[in-house]
């Protein structure tokens, strides 16, 4: 589908607004798509139903974050249930994982790799949100989900890899 509308540079927000393609309510619109992108992915080579649904569930809210953030939340909102829900997914896996000390080197598994690319272009989202958060009405419980996310993928991460098996490596505080 096209409509040659943005073969000038120019978009449209949802509300029928005008922008540039590179301001920064795209970047970050073009940020949601590569981290819904990169979750669909983690989700494709998950072998745990528990973190599949997790995933599942925050793509449907990735949607609903640029629908808030595009359309000025005059639509569907990420409430504080969605930000406690996130939060107790955190604790129920950083128990299962446990106490983390030190920085761990990303990767181990494929699964884990992909969760923490999914994670650090979370990180650059949110970073987005909050500039674009000062000239545009954005509900805090939304700041609030791209924080807690960014640690959800982490522990989907280090848990993917004690599931199956792969120790973490842990960056040196010291070199060799």
């Amino acid at each position: 589908m096209f409509t040659g509308r943005g073969d000038k540079g120019e978009t449209d927000t949802g509300t029928g607004e005008r922008v540039n393609k590179g301001s920064a309510i795209i970047d970050l619109e073009g940020d949601l798509d590569e981290l819904n992108s990169f979750v669909g992915f983690a989700r494709s080579i998950s072998r745990w139903s528990d973190i599949k649904r997790d995933l599942e569930a925050v793509q449907r809210d990735l949607f609903t974050v640029g629908e808030h953030v595009t359309l000025k939340g005059r639509k569907r909102v990420i409430t504080e249930d969605r930000v406690k829900w996130l939060e107790e997914r955190i604790s129920e896996y950083g128990k299962e994982f446990g106490k983390v000390t030190l920085f761990v080197l990303q990767g181990g598994s494929q699964e884990a790799s992909a969760l923490h690319i999914a994670r650090t272009v979370c990180r650059r989202a949110e970073r987005d949100l909050t500039r674009i958060a000062s000239g545009r009405e954005i509900d805090k419980a939304v700041q609030g989900y791209m924080n807690r996310l960014s640690s959800l993928f982490f522990y989907h991460a280090l848990v993917s890899n004690k599931r199956l098996g792969v120790e973490e490596e842990i960056w040196p505080l010291k070199y060799p």
